[in-house]
């Protein structure tokens, strides 16, 4: 039988397959236990961000309280005492000891007894109530304002330098910096080690959803996206029990403990690899060929079978259309210089600046109702954890649903399904809120409703994780997911303050998310498909796929267009 080598260019461009059963359009040949031990570390190291970003709900937990009397260590939540009135914020105190005789004088207060014990909290401990309420919900803020600065200086860092430097350096970090948090002694330094913990958490998340995405084939590779958001959900699911177990010790007790999650990382730099894509695209040679003796080894698979595959994907990069290029099939020495890109990309050309604008308003909109709903399920009637588990819980619901919407919808038509059912559902909370007044029934359903909007968000949050990267070429696709996620940060940053909102307008925040899920509707109608399109390995190939797959206004951007636009861009 004639060996890889001698088959001709066009017979290996029209098979999909090799003789030994390995798929042509996918650079690892098979799916395999490599993959799944790349992912099952990938996926662990997400729980990690998962409970670095939302622990603030537990731990700067704002609980009852009032004024405290030169007493208070005695003193329980009563309203008077000896002609002296303790109130949330302030006491009052009365002539002649007695109500009936008039007010006297009105001071604020200088130490405050809560329903907790003093150091359960971040609040508790250091009395962030009244006028200094608005500092609790400055510190998830102040973490949100971190991932934007990590989205803004670590997803380039991730393209230039490999998506493992980036993941491994900021898992290493976050169980450095997250135990220190535990033991600030104000808190002025716990704002500034959250801020900090806020730019690693984003590190690590760009780096491993696209580390995660490159390892799946196309036919599966929207699970990428689905299994990252199961693994989420179980993040919060799983906090919620640990929280619940340490509810009577120190906040610092949760934030250790959370924090030794990421000693995995210890580990991290001999147990997984780089991406083999970012390889490919950046020419790394020696590392691809350590990397398939692995891949060959843990799947059963021939290495040479393996190299061929690669240098298949090497060519059609390197000439940017499916043809394989012998001098390179022959030649392992032969040197590979990569293509490079920048925001310079981004900015001149027209149907990716487009399409980018669009993007970050849907991971506005989206990060803005998650985060807010999400942060604000501890301020709903009953039991707080009880409440963040039903919160975390009916997110395994829209991940099901997302399973076989992908599957059989696509990408367009699910992110269209999830805002409508998140914007009808949050109308429907917004008005039931606003009549409800003490009736129980009303209240159940407004709650109820609140739950299926933030399930319906979830669901759209794990498209996004898919989507996005999609619509990218290999070395701007961790930027592109970076910016997007930039811009949506500053949703997620104001929806720290949502709560604050709620109790001033309490029909307000819901009014909010539900108008921009309808914009979104309308928005997403002209973003292109990518169910069953390969990942976009260059430049060209995005551009012209973009101009026959868009919406109606960018479908007008023709494929000669888009040539032309292609040698005006500086790499």
């Amino acid at each position: 039988m004639a060996s890889i080598d001698s088959v001709p260019s066009a017979a290996i461009n029209d098979t999909r397959r090799t003789k030994h059963g390995l798929d042509r359009d996918y650079i690892y040949g098979r799916w395999g236990p490599y993959q799944r031990l790349q992912l099952a570390f990938t996926y662990f190291h997400l729980l990690e961000t998962t409970f670095q970003l939302m622990i603030g709900v537990f731990i700067a937990y704002s609980p009852g309280f009032q004024c405290a009397s030169s007493d208070h260590k005695n003193q329980s939540l009563t309203n008077t005492s000896f002609g002296t009135t303790y109130e949330t914020c302030d006491k009052k105190m009365y002539r002649n000891g007695s109500i009936r005789h008039g007010l006297k004088s009105v001071q604020g207060c200088f130490e405050y007894v809560y329903v907790l014990k003093k150091h359960s909290t971040i609040v508790t401990e250091f009395d962030l109530v009244c006028d200094q309420a608005y500092l609790a919900e400055l510190i998830q803020a102040v973490l949100m304002a971190g991932q934007i600065a990590g989205a803004v200086f670590v997803s380039p860092v991730c393209d230039r330098m490999g998506r493992k430097t980036v993941h491994l350096s900021c898992n290493l970090l976050t169980l450095i910096i997250g135990i220190s948090a535990a033991f600030a002694p104000n808190y002025t330094t716990l704002v500034i080690l959250k801020f900090i913990l806020g730019v690693l958490q984003q590190g690590m998340v760009m780096s491993g959803v696209v580390l995660t995405l490159e390892i799946f084939p196309e036919r599966i590779r929207f699970h990428a996206a689905i299994w990252g958001a199961f693994v989420t959900s179980s993040g919060l699911v799983v906090m919620t029990g640990i929280a619940y177990l340490l509810q009577n010790f120190s906040w610092r007790y949760l934030q250790i403990t959370l924090s030794c999650f990421s000693l995995l990382s210890l580990i991290q730099y001999w147990t997984q690899d780089e991406s083999l894509r970012w390889l490919i695209v950046n020419g790394k040679m020696k590392r691809i060929e350590k990397i398939l003796l692995k891949v060959a080894k843990w799947n059963k698979l021939d290495y040479e079978d393996l190299m061929q595959n690669v240098k298949h994907k090497m060519a059609t990069v390197r000439d940017g259309k499916e043809e394989t290029n012998e001098t390179l099939l022959k030649n392992e020495n032969t040197r590979y210089k990569a293509e490079k890109y920048s925001i310079k990309t981004i900015l001149h050309t027209r149907s990716i600046l487009i399409i980018s604008f669009m993007m970050c308003f849907i991971w506005v909109t989206d990060n803005l109702t998650y985060f807010g709903l999400t942060l604000m399920a501890t301020s709903l009637a009953g039991n707080r954890f009880l409440n963040f588990f039903f919160s975390a819980f009916v997110e395994y619901v829209s991940l099901t649903l997302n399973i076989i919407m992908l599957h059989r919808l696509g990408r367009i038509s699910t992110l269209i399904v999830f805002h409508s059912v998140a914007g009808i559902s949050l109308t429907l909370a917004t008005f039931l809120n606003y009549f409800t007044d003490s009736d129980s029934s009303l209240t159940t359903l407004s709650i109820i409703a609140t739950l299926t909007g933030k399930m319906a968000m979830t669901g759209s949050i794990s498209v996004l994780y898919l989507f996005t990267p999609e619509l990218f070429p290999t070395n701007i696709r961790n930027f592109g997911m970076g910016m997007c996620s930039t811009v949506a940060r500053i949703g997620a940053l104001i929806s720290s303050f949502a709560g604050t909102l709620a109790r001033h307008t309490p029909w307000a925040p819901g009014a909010v998310f539900s108008v921009m899920c309808f914009v979104v509707i309308v928005i997403v109608l002209y973003l292109p498909e990518t169910r069953g399109i390969d990942l976009p390995q260059t430049l060209e190939e995005v551009k012209i796929w973009y101009a026959e797959n868009s919406g109606i206004k960018l479908g007008k951007y023709n494929r000669k267009k888009a040539n032309q636009d292609l040698e005006t861009v500086v790499p």
